[in-house]
């Protein structure tokens, strides 16, 4: 079924709108008539972002959040409900990217990770979901990473962090089933998208990442593409490119071998572990 037809208010809630996937899945929606509040942390790109959003269409709401601070997407929940009396789809994408071996890591690494990566997904379900039971159904988008499906080395916080939403997602899709109330789980490698900002350069891996980035072909509109057919088929998995398909299932059929595989990669500094 076609979005519009199976969400008719066209209400829409997402973080990390203002740049990248968030943004990418905004201009989507926008020429459908969405009605989006849009939330990220960067105030001016948050404002360009609204007013390219409004000329596609949209109705648009921005709202400057720091997904970290639960009483501030509590007020996001609030705002949408006020504001339009509901809300269809709520897409928990604000993200971070951290890379560097287990001994380099900090303590502030780690949380920083978890709080934005996984924390802010688990207050974003836990926020909306009793909105879109007594509602009759809805839908929740969580972007998560192949990070969290393939564990790869010295990525151990961003790792951790992106398996727990996969998890979360997938405890959710059987859970809210009987709710009416759809999950999909994105889980890309790398992609052109604004992720690498938030790298600093400092560690090997991931100036690497930055690399890759970069050097990508598959764009964030393909991420998207392969998201909405996954959204209208009641897809769980958001699984694009042949690398993160390939690599789930090597990983999930032949474990062994798959750690062994990484495990040479990485210490003869082949593919994303070359310097």
């Amino acid at each position: 079924m076609h979005l519009e037809q199976k969400f008719p208010q066209k209400r829409a809630f997402i973080t990390g709108a203002a740049s990248g996937l968030g943004l990418a899945i905004c201009k989507r929606l926008a020429p459908g008539g969405w009605r989006l509040l849009i939330a990220d942390i960067n105030e001016a790109r948050l404002e360009e972002a609204a007013t390219t959003l409004r000329a596609l269409g949209a109705e648009t709401e921005q709202l400057v959040l720091d997904v970290t601070d639960l009483s501030a997407l509590e007020s996001a929940a609030d705002q949408i409900t006020q504001r339009w009396g509901g809300v269809d789809m709520v897409f928990n994408n604000a993200g971070i990217a951290t890379a560097g071996a287990i001994d380099e890591l900090t303590i502030g690494d780690w949380e920083r990770t978890i709080n934005i990566d996984l924390w802010s997904v688990i207050h974003g379900c836990r926020i909306f979901t009793p909105i879109l039971k007594a509602q009759g159904g809805g839908y929740i988008v969580n972007t998560a990473s192949s990070a969290g499906t393939l564990a790869g080395p010295e990525m151990a916080a961003y790792n951790v962090a992106k398996a727990g939403v996969v998890s979360l997602s997938e405890t959710l899709k059987t859970e809210l089933e009987k709710d009416n109330i759809g999950v999909s789980v994105i889980c890309p490698t790398v992609f052109v998208t604004s992720l690498g900002e938030t790298l600093t350069g400092h560690r090997q891996m991931e100036d690497n990442l930055i690399r890759q980035l970069e050097a990508s072909k598959v764009t964030a509109d393909d991420i998207v593409d392969d998201m909405m057919r996954a959204i209208e088929k009641n897809r769980l998995y958001v699984i694009t490119q042949a690398d993160a398909k390939w690599g789930w299932r090597i990983k999930r059929f032949f474990p062994e071998l798959y750690t062994s595989l990484i495990s040479y990669l990485y210490s003869n500094k082949k593919w994303i572990y070359s310097e």
